[in-house]
């Protein structure tokens, strides 16, 4: 899909978003979505990959302005807690404050995926709306300042402590998580029938946000089994 196809459906496409859980209609005061230390929070990002690379990697913590690295890595990886607003905008869930995605970049991630995430939490802890969220993306994106992944772009997701939704309270499976363009889906045969490689529905699909598609894994980041 094209940008000026994407932005012709937007208005259409934001109306499909199913209707939110009654908690979650707009955003929670800030505080919710804080840790209580960074230190408590460095720790949680470390153990979204294994530690031979989560032990050299920059950490971000989010403070009420955004992220800001915590900790300078030296293996150009980047780990973080994400938060609700950063999956899709369809998701009943986009404002729960309970959600801590403890997630690790690699390099051509930290490159092309990590300053869209950036910039939404910024834009969130501003005051922006989930609709105004998704336009700024579409700005973002027509004007270039955003880009698709950058080939081979991926992140761990490798954390036993995640708490990922109130459906699973707690963490989903360790996986692999994989950003690609939109293009990309089939090449990946990402959703197809029998296949290992999880999609989003592609009524989700949108040209103005990285497309995350899902390889389940058995090991956690401490190198436990998933049972």
């Amino acid at each position: 899909m094209t940008i000026a196809l994407a932005l012709a459906c937007s208005a259409t496409a934001l109306a499909q978003v199913p209707s939110p859980d009654p908690d979650y209609l707009t955003m929670g005061p800030i505080e919710r979505y804080l840790m209580p230390s960074a230190a408590a929070e460095i720790a949680l990002a470390r153990t979204a990959a294994p530690p031979s690379i989560s032990a050299k990697a920059s950490i971000l913590v989010l403070t009420k302005t955004g992220y800001v690295i915590a900790v300078e890595g030296t293996n150009g990886w980047t780990c973080l807690v994400g938060r609700s607003w950063q999956g899709g905008f369809d998701d009943p869930e986009f404002w729960n404050w309970r959600n801590r995605s403890p997630v690790c970049l690699n390099p051509p991630a930290v490159k092309s995926v990590l300053p869209y995430y950036e910039a939404r939490a910024k834009w969130a802890f501003a005051g922006a709306t989930r609709d105004e969220l998704a336009k700024k993306a579409q700005v973002g994106y027509a004007s270039h300042h955003f880009t698709d992944p950058l080939p081979g772009s991926f992140s761990f997701m490798l954390s036993k402590q995640a708490y990922l939704n109130d459906d699973v309270k707690g963490p989903w499976h360790p996986h692999v998580m994989l950003f690609v363009a939109m293009d990309q889906m089939d090449t990946w045969a990402a959703g197809f029938d029998g296949s290992p490689i999880l999609a989003p529905p592609p009524n989700t699909y949108r040209a103005y946000e990285p497309i995350t598609i899902d390889i389940p894994v058995h090991r956690w980041s401490d190198g436990s089994k998933d049972p």
